[in-house]
């Protein structure tokens, strides 16, 4: 079984500022809250269990999945707190009472698609096909941010395979690829998060690219390019282009 984790435990500074009083996850395209449509997402494609990783400065999440989003039965569903927002990766570990010995599979609500399929489904068929974590990838122009970029060669099965993923902030020669909030692990993520914790300096937060580039030098992470259309809702420009696009 795949347990769905959906982390929304982050302060979402960059769309605080316009609106102060909703949660991001919770910001509405076309009539739903983003949480909704990850919500949906999931069900779509056949993931059953749900953990959503929420913030205590964040209760509206909480009273809306205590509300019944469509399609999900509440013993399915779990919320959990992340104290604080001490990065992705920390998020990710605080779901592990829930999910046990279950493959992981990592939806971040603000990466919005608008393609028919389920952006999770052709990950979760990478990691099935090969026993390999899977990412999504997408191409974003220089201009796009920070996220670290992925060097990768083409695989006799059609995926990619994932040789190494750069810093975030690389600069702008970087290859075109960067993985998105789309990704799937095995049971060995917790382990491998804690391990990285333990490098950690005082006060640094845990992110998912470290763990992506240790999964790539060891040939363990593959890659499935994104085919249709992204928007990257955690930021006032990709949230307009959202509303602009969807709504």
């Amino acid at each position: 079984m795949t347990t769905a984790v959906i982390p929304c435990g982050g302060r979402g500074t960059r769309l605080a500022a316009r609106y102060p009083d909703t949660p991001k996850e919770l910001l509405p395209v076309a009539g739903k809250p983003l949480l909704q449509w990850t919500l949906e997402e999931a069900a779509a494609a056949g993931l059953e269990r749900i953990v959503i990783v929420t913030s205590p400065l964040k209760p509206q999440i909480a009273q809306y999945v205590s509300g019944g989003p469509p399609r999900f039965a509440q013993g399915r569903l779990a919320v959990v707190v992340q104290p604080e927002p001490r990065g992705l990766g920390d998020a990710i570990t605080c779901a592990r009472d829930h999910v046990g010995g279950d493959d992981v599979a990592v939806l971040l609500p603000d990466n919005l698609f608008a393609s028919g399929v389920p952006a999770i489904a052709p990950v979760l068929a990478a990691r099935r096909a090969t026993g390999l974590a899977a990412v999504l990838l997408a191409r974003r122009p220089a201009s796009a941010g920070a996220t670290g970029r992925a060097s990768v060669r083409p695989r006799p099965d059609g995926l990619l395979q994932v040789a190494a993923v750069a810093d975030k902030g690389s600069g702008t020669d970087s290859p075109p690829l960067a993985p998105i909030g789309r990704m799937v692990f095995g049971p060995d993520v917790f382990e491998r998060f804690e391990r990285l914790r333990a490098g950690l300096a005082p006060g640094a937060e845990l992110d998912d690219v470290p763990l992506l580039q240790t999964l790539a030098a060891e040939g363990r992470l593959v890659g499935v390019e994104l085919d249709g259309p992204f928007y990257d809702a955690g930021v006032p420009e990709g949230y307009t282009a959202a509303l602009n696009a969807l709504s």
